[in-house]
């Protein structure tokens, strides 16, 4: 072989290496920063499980740069840089690295609620990456497929895949086994070791359907009741209504762009109301939220409870309150398939159940930009206390839907705060400010002596300067506000006052408590109502 030809394949031979070691880097580095984790693990062990990670990403690498053709090669890349974009955003929102599981089992969830939004994306991972695949792409094309042999492309690729596999075999028996995801290693933990791809498969084998009811029912021994201690239960003479609300955080319920609060109705409320901070529980997406006040005990964490099947639902808050003498219903604007709502509301003991279906196509009420708006439901749970029979008792639960982000849910005829602004921060607080409205005549229209609790479901993922503490991230602080129609709770907080009511300390599941402890009955058939301890 000529000399110039050797020196030509010796070069085009260092460019695919080139290739295949720098995406072995940004996936090494992509996976180092997705991984977390709060438990220790020994030094030497956390190097082990890295070193273990970078050579197999390095054996991946190789073995696909090889064996695929340029234009794949490239396909590749792009939906590398795709992917890290939607698993670092999930990770943004819920704190933790996308399981097999969730995204198995939520992904057309996940779809239809996804709307693209410039603020979501990762701007510096993003060039980051495109740089890279400029550059890998260059090199390709200078390594040329006439210059490097074919077949001993094919040869290390055929070698490297083996060896990626082998490598994954003995770590596997070695290192880290595979069976501790059944036991105590999570999905970051595991992850730190193998990445993405060996973690999302070995979760296929280990964390099926038993396993998932397994460690869902185990979380119910975690639940905490700390409010209940604290404070003495509502007094039920009347109706009960719980509304759950999209995206009502605690920044948003202080905030005032220049000298107009964002929900004018609500800070009014609050000084009448039993108001709390608490950490709101946001673990797998916004079910979790009508899971835990329903059921008053932690979720999965590896999956919307909903989403297991064969989850035993007892003690719940429909059940409790047909117990106590209400007639229950359950509204929500959205399909009723959606987290498999409709199934598990009925097996929760809903008596009634009213979602995207039965609002538009038996009551004939009008859908908007994304089912039924928020105002069309809360005039439909209003109607039912109205025209009940006066001896009737209600529980309604409501979750709302027209502040989901990213916020273009609301037609602009009602974009009455910041009329005419379309960037995220505007869009969020005029959608805020819509429902502020209408909860304002909701709540204004009830009969005397409803007992209603507002509560947020998560933190919104919008920026803005806030004067509030708003949690990290991984701490997200919603409102609790609890309100008897004619009276002031605020007068019967015992907490009004104490550390404890503002500090986030309380989660969603003291909450939850509290509120179930309302309807329990005691040996006469009557309420706690008035019992001095918890």
């Amino acid at each position: 072989m000529p000399l110039d030809e050797q020196k030509s394949q010796a070069s085009a031979w260092c460019m695919l290496l080139a290739v295949a070691l720098i995406w072995a880097l940004e996936l090494f580095v992509f996976q180092a920063l997705s991984f977390h984790f709060d438990y220790p693990v020994p030094l030497a062990k956390r190097i082990g499980a890295q070193v273990v990670r970078l050579l197999l990403d390095c054996a991946f690498s190789v073995a696909l740069v090889m064996l695929l053709p340029r234009v794949l090669t490239l396909c590749v890349f792009v939906l590398f840089i795709i992917s890290t974009q939607g698993l670092g955003y999930y990770q943004a929102v819920f704190g933790r690295v996308l399981s097999w599981r969730t995204l198995s089992s939520q992904f057309s969830e996940g779809f239809a609620a996804l709307h693209f939004e410039w603020s979501y994306l990762n701007w510096w991972l993003l060039l980051a990456l495109m740089a890279g695949v400029l550059l890998k792409w260059w090199l390709l094309r200078r390594a040329g497929h006439a210059t490097v042999a074919w077949r001993r492309r094919l040869t290390l690729g055929a070698v490297s895949l083996p060896a990626y596999f082998l490598l994954l075999a003995v770590a596997m028996w070695r290192i880290d086994r595979p069976e501790k995801l059944r036991t105590f290693a999570s999905a970051d933990r595991f992850g730190m070791t193998y990445g993405f791809l060996p973690l999302w498969a070995c979760e296929f084998h280990y964390l099926d359907e038993a396993q998932l009811v397994r460690e869902a029912v185990a979380q119910r021994e975690l639940a905490t009741d700390r409010l209940s201690a604290i404070e003495a239960p509502v007094t039920l003479t009347g109706d009960v209504v719980l509304i759950q609300v999209e995206s009502l955080d605690w920044r948003v319920l202080h905030h005032r762009v220049g000298e107009r609060l964002v929900m004018p109705f609500l800070n009014r409320l609050r000084e009448q109301a039993m108001c709390f901070k608490i950490a709101a529980i946001h673990v797998n997406g916004s079910g979790d939220t009508d899971f835990v006040m329903l059921n008053a005990v932690p979720p999965s964490p590896t999956v919307i409870n909903y989403k297991i099947k064969d989850y035993p639902y007892r003690e719940t808050l429909p059940q409790k309150a047909e117990q106590a003498g209400y007639r229950t219903v359950a509204f929500h604007g959205n399909s009723g398939h959606f987290f498999e709502r409709r199934r598990t509301f009925a097996q929760m003991g809903f008596a009634s159940a009213l979602f995207l279906e039965e609002m538009r196509d038996d009551l004939g009420l009008p859908t908007s930009l994304w089912g039924i708006r928020d105002d069309t439901v809360l005039q439909l749970s209003l109607k039912y206390l109205l025209d009940k029979k006066p001896e009737e008792r209600q529980l309604h639960y409501l979750i709302t839907l027209t502040s989901h982000q990213p916020f273009i849910f609301l037609e602009p005829e009602l974009e009455l705060f910041l009329p005419q602004r379309k960037d995220v921060q505007s869009r969020y607080f005029n959608s805020m400010h819509f429902l502020d409205r209408e909860l304002e005549a909701y709540i204004n229209a009830l009969p005397a002596n409803t007992v209603v609790v507002i509560f947020g479901d998560h933190r919104a993922m919008v920026e803005y300067a806030s004067e509030v503490d708003d949690g990290d991230g991984r701490r997200e602080y919603v409102p609790l506000l609890i309100h008897c129609v004619g009276e002031r709770l605020a007068d019967r907080q015992a907490s009004r006052t104490l550390p404890v009511a503002q500090s986030g300390e309380l989660d969603l599941i003291d909450a939850a408590k509290y509120v179930h402890w309302w309807f329990s009955r005691d040996g006469d058939g009557n309420n706690s109502v008035g019992r001095g301890e918890p």
